[in-house]
């Protein structure tokens, strides 16, 4: 099998964070508080830094890992928070983060084709092939994302530098850079911002297939600052061409930039993009999390048939699973900018709460495990980890800056939560039989990674079924 490169790494963490999903976002930030809101774009992105850095100490002390963040809760916080926190960070979050961006890509394409063809044709179409190329295996998954990816940077770098030198053929617009410099507004958008940086850690399941694991931590950090950089030269580029409050009330704010800024030669060049980046998202997002799910059913945190494969090594029934979800949510024929910011924003909330975990495991095993050898550890400890569970939780607090959309993400998250905590009691009481709260031993978690573990582990669970009979 072919390593992957820090490129093809960086690939996936870039292609998982540019989405045209994120351009809701910013236009949403700035259309409240100007330029301004860059402030609240460095915020994010240093307590989505903060995060990965603990996520990479984390994979220091279990590298290889293929269910990633999940084992590593199950060896700090025990197996009822990981099911938790995990199936709700990432398979559910996951479940909104696809259709947010599918529903962008379909929206840009009825701009295109007039209203003859649903919108849903277009996120389910571009779904399925996804689907498809997936299962196929992850080296042709990445080999696309490394594609998808360059581009994708390319492409929204010259957007930006475009808008902010002024260098485009539309007029520019006559606008204070200012909305509101009052801290009060600008940092509850923090929360807005945090879309942006979602989603880097998805490296860490594919550190197994890198040329150099080592590498891990450089590829997350070098993702997120990419993001933050083009993010920061948007904002600037829409004061130049867009008015905040048509920025604010467009349900694809990104064509509106790139035609008022580029003419119909943006709106071309905006569909391209809107086509690449529907497929680095949602592409990053099944092979990542399909990943993610099989080494959590590994560790008997999931259904056994999480971990089955095909004979390109790809987890199908996670594929599938994720695959279908993203269809039935994107048939329901999401399409406003309102809809589009609800998902990404619920999805949010849970991806807070993973990060949270993350900060709360590095604390618990630099406890336990204070002599074990790591190639990486976060300075400043406990200072880094405390800082950023402090910004993740003032993010979750401030979700939203509608009370009404805020007071519904909330109910949501609750119920799913909620649903979750159940199934996880009932499966961990019942069906593992294990404490839980109480952490499983590294090296016993890093001995699921063996297809010999499974084995002998089943050996012995049909001799004592036999010994009963018997």
């Amino acid at each position: 099998m072919k390593k992957i490169s820090l490129f093809g790494a960086v690939s996936t963490g870039v292609g998982m964070l540019i989405a045209t999903s994120c351009f809701v976002s910013s236009a949403s930030g700035s259309s409240a508080v100007g330029t301004p809101f860059v402030i609240a774009i460095v915020i994010a992105c240093i307590a989505n830094m903060l995060a990965v850095l603990s996520i990479a100490e984390l994979n220091a002390i279990m590298p290889n890992l293929t269910g990633g963040i999940a084992q590593y809760t199950l060896a700090g916080l025990g197996p009822l928070l990981t099911i938790v926190t995990m199936v709700g960070g990432y398979l559910i979050s996951n479940v909104f983060a696809a259709p947010a961006e599918g529903a962008m890509f379909a929206n840009v394409m009825t701009e295109m084709t007039g209203k003859a063809i649903p919108p849903a044709v277009f996120s389910v179409g571009i779904t399925i092939v996804l689907i498809f190329i997936n299962l196929k295996g992850v080296n042709m998954s990445t080999l696309l994302q490394e594609i998808v990816a360059a581009f994708m940077v390319v492409s929204l770098l010259a957007l930006g530098i475009i808008g902010v030198l002024g260098l485009g053929s539309g007029e520019q617009v006559a606008q204070d850079a200012v909305i509101s410099s009052d801290l009060k507004d600008i940092l509850p958008l923090t929360a807005t911002a945090f879309w942006f940086f979602i989603g880097a850690e998805f490296i860490v399941p594919l550190g197994k297939d890198m040329k150099s694991p080592k590498k891990v931590p450089l590829s997350m950090v070098l993702s997120l600052g990419i993001m933050g950089i083009i993010q920061i030269l948007l904002v600037f580029g829409f004061k130049n061409y867009t008015l905040w409050s048509d920025l604010g009330s467009a349900a694809s704010p990104h064509v509106l930039y790139a035609v008022n800024m580029l003419g119909k030669w943006g709106k071309y060049w905006m569909i391209i993009v809107a086509i690449f980046a529907a497929v680095s998202t949602q592409n990053s997002i099944i092979c990542s999390v399909s990943e993610i799910c099989c080494g959590m059913a590994k560790m008997n945190l999931l259904p056994a048939f999480f971990q089955k494969k095909n004979k390109n090594g790809a987890p199908y029934w996670v594929i599938i699973i994720l695959g279908v979800l993203t269809c039935i949510i994107e048939a329901s024929g999401i399409s406003t900018g309102e809809q589009v910011a609800f998902l990404t924003l619920t999805c949010s909330l849970f991806w807070m709460l993973s990060y949270i975990t993350s900060h709360v495991n590095v604390i618990m095993l630099r406890r336990k495990m204070k002599n074990v050898p790591r190639n990486f550890k976060t300075p400043r400890f406990p200072l880094l980890q405390i800082v950023g569970i402090a910004l993740q939780v003032y993010m979750m607090f401030n979700i939203s800056t509608d009370p009404v959309q805020r007071r519904n993400i909330y109910i949501l998250c609750f119920v799913l939560f909620a649903a979750l905590f159940i199934y996880a009691f009932i499966w961990v009481k019942y069906r593992l039989k294990l404490p839980l709260l109480k952490g499983i031993g590294v090296h016993q978690v890093m001995m699921m990674e063996s297809p010999e573990y499974h084995r002998i582990h089943s050996d012995l669970k049909n001799e004592n079924n036999t010994n009963m009979g018997t």
